[in-house]
């Protein structure tokens, strides 16, 4: 792994604390309103960026690569509603450790579709992390209902986050017309929060807005949110543009830890024996592939 990795550490970071503020979010608010306030925040904040930089005339530069941008924020609404559909109808516990088998949605993708070549250790590694995952989520394996509808949602919401990464990164690294970063995020945020609005006006949630100017938490909540939205598009896109999508989406399974600990110092949320056990699994399975991936590179 050739580079400078702090911005794959600070990732998991920034994304372990934009879930703990939205889930607080959540509290208050339906899935599609948090939606629409948090894609709102960050719009106006990638704005100001971008005007700042010079760059809102990119944003009308992207023929060629304009019909992946649409996509790519249609999969951003679709990999949130799928979850939220699957939350609806099971467990979260289970959600969750669904969720981050996107990882091996990349994993397969790299390997048939862009010929990737994954050693043995590898994929020991990455299974091992999942385990750990488990264990820091605090779940129980005995108590998991594995037949249950709602984990197909959970399924597609993964497969649609690794599918998103890669049009994300065909669109970065377009041989005809590249974007920049600011652009995908600008063209992602816009259309989530588009098609946010449609839903929410449909089902009737929109009309729990004045909410918000009642509650100040849940204004700090939601405004922490869109700063850890944009934050994410920030990183993350830099992360994709210059790592392999699957080292990227191994160091994301350190969200957990991240989240665990925010709720542990922040709101005094009880933490077993066995999710420090999996912090550590998780953290050992990390280094175990950086240590692999510099040997690879040493042979090379």
């Amino acid at each position: 792994m050739k580079g400078n990795i702090f911005p794959l550490l600070l990732l998991p970071v920034i994304w372990g604390s934009y879930y703990v503020a939205s889930h607080e979010a959540l509290r208050f608010l339906s899935t599609f309103c948090v939606g629409i306030v948090i894609r709102l925040i960050t719009m106006l904040l990638l704005t100001a960026l971008m005007a700042r930089r010079g760059e809102l005339g990119a944003l009308f530069r992207v023929r060629v690569v304009w019909r992946r941008l649409i996509c790519i924020g249609v999969l951003g609404f679709l990999l949130d509603a799928t979850a939220f559909l699957g939350l609806s109808m099971a467990s979260a516990g289970l959600g969750t450790v669904l969720l981050k088998c996107d990882i091996l949605f990349v994993n397969l993708i790299s390997v048939i579709v862009y010929k990737q070549k994954f050693s043995r250790f590898d994929w020991a590694a990455t299974f091992v992390m999942l385990f750990g995952v488990v264990l820091v989520l605090g779940i129980d394996p005995a108590e998991l209902e594995l037949m249950n509808a709602g984990n197909i949602f959970f399924i597609l919401s993964a497969l649609f986050v690794s599918i998103n990464a890669f049009v994300i990164k065909s669109v970065q690294l377009d041989p005809v017309n590249p974007v920049s970063d600011s652009v995908v995020a600008y063209y992602n945020n816009f259309v989530t929060m588009l098609l946010f609005l449609i839903t929410a006006a449909a089902l009737g949630d929109i009309r729990q807005m004045p909410v918000i100017l009642e509650n100040r938490y849940l204004a700090g909540a939601l405004l922490l949110s869109g700063l850890g939205q944009t934050l994410i598009y920030i990183v993350y896109y830099a992360n994709l543009r210059r790592f392999p999508v699957w080292q990227v989406k191994i160091f994301l399974l350190l969200m957990p830890i991240v989240s665990a600990l925010l709720s542990f110092l922040l709101f005094g949320d009880a933490m077993s024996g066995g999710q420090y056990l999996g912090m550590g699994i998780v953290l050992l399975g990390a280094l175990s592939i950086l240590a692999e991936q510099r040997r690879q590179e040493q042979k090379s």
